[in-house]
């Protein structure tokens, strides 16, 4: 027992091991509500919805073998297919970002095609066209807040989440277009495949089916930016009385340049440190971490940074 104890307050567990364990907790969190926000609001909709990416493919497909196959399973379909179609994209993952951040997208990947593909669906009463409205906000909210948080944490929900990483992290270049381009391909795809269908008496046109599609992504992509804003870098400047132990983590532990500049408080009248530093988007909850160890009274401002040019390193995320 004093072994376990003294390991939990050792800085090993406390550097290396318990940021692993959060990091673990929060892709399985963060994806099952991606995948309940998928399930249990988008699938169970009168008017049929889609996500986007890999499971909206999937979705896609399976939609267009039960207009054919009515006895079709597609539930365990769509499991096989989110895990199929994500292996050639986790081994670019493997290859071409991070070993570990594709370990962890490959846990969200499983919980995905569980959630999504095995878990008996709950009915929340959503099944009528009126309450479809209210099945977009509600299910883009939840899969915007599984995405968003995954991120967060420097994993992902997998398939073109790894890609847009790879390219990021090669050109420097967010690939935003191109998932948006996607988004709108299978909301259309999915409208063709599905317009008609006939629900309680009322038929629901391809224009319903990709009007609220769209609505789902609107809201999805305003959740994931309000919990993190993927791809992007940060410049974030620390205002702080004890500068060297911020600027020695910051320098060899998070291994980015510093721009230091001398400050003072207008009502203190106290010398401080202004400490200026530009990272990755990923980086900042590592960063924030160090700080508040060292000085839980720093002043920390984060803002967007359109562009980074020059002697900058594009670091591996996770």
């Amino acid at each position: 027992m004093k072994k376990i104890k003294n390991f939990i307050s050792s800085p090993f567990f406390s550097e290396k091991v318990f940021p692993e364990i959060k990091r673990f907790l929060a892709v399985v969190f963060f994806t099952m509500i991606y995948g309940f926000g998928v399930s249990w609001f988008l699938e169970q909709s009168a008017v049929p919805m889609y996500t986007g990416g890999i499971p909206g493919i999937a979705q896609v497909v399976r939609d267009i073998i039960v207009k054919s196959n009515p006895d079709f399973n597609g539930d365990i379909f769509m499991s096989l297919f989110i895990v199929t179609a994500n292996i050639p994209i986790l081994i670019l993952g493997w290859f071409g970002v991070s070993k570990r951040f594709t370990i962890y997208s490959l846990v969200s990947v499983v919980i995905q095609s569980v959630v999504i593909g095995i878990i008996p669906k709950v009915d929340l009463g959503l099944n009528d066209p009126s309450h479809a409205l209210l099945a977009s906000v509600l299910g883009g909210l939840l899969i915007g807040v599984g995405v968003g948080g995954a991120l967060k944490y420097g994993t992902s929900t997998g398939g073109f989440d790894i890609v847009a990483q790879y390219w990021s992290f090669k050109k420097g270049q967010s690939v935003g277009f191109i998932s948006m381009t996607l988004n709108i391909v299978i909301a259309t795809a999915g409208a063709l495949i599905t317009g008609g269908k006939v629900h309680g008496g009322v038929q629901i046109g391809a224009g319903l089916v990709f009007s609220y599609t769209m609505v789902r992504l609107i809201v999805t992509t305003l959740a994931t930016d309000k919990v993190h804003t993927a791809y992007h870098y940060l410049s974030v400047e620390i205002i702080t009385e004890n500068p060297l132990e911020i600027i020695e983590s910051v320098l060899y532990k998070m291994g980015r340049g510093v721009t230091l500049t001398k400050v003072s408080g207008a009502y203190s009248n106290v010398e401080k440190t202004k400490i200026m530093v530009v990272i990755s988007s990923y980086e900042l909850q590592s960063m924030l971490e160090i700080i508040n160890k060292i000085d839980q009274k720093a002043f920390v401002i984060s803002r967007p940074v359109k562009n980074v040019h020059g002697n900058f390193k594009r670091k591996r995320i996770a």
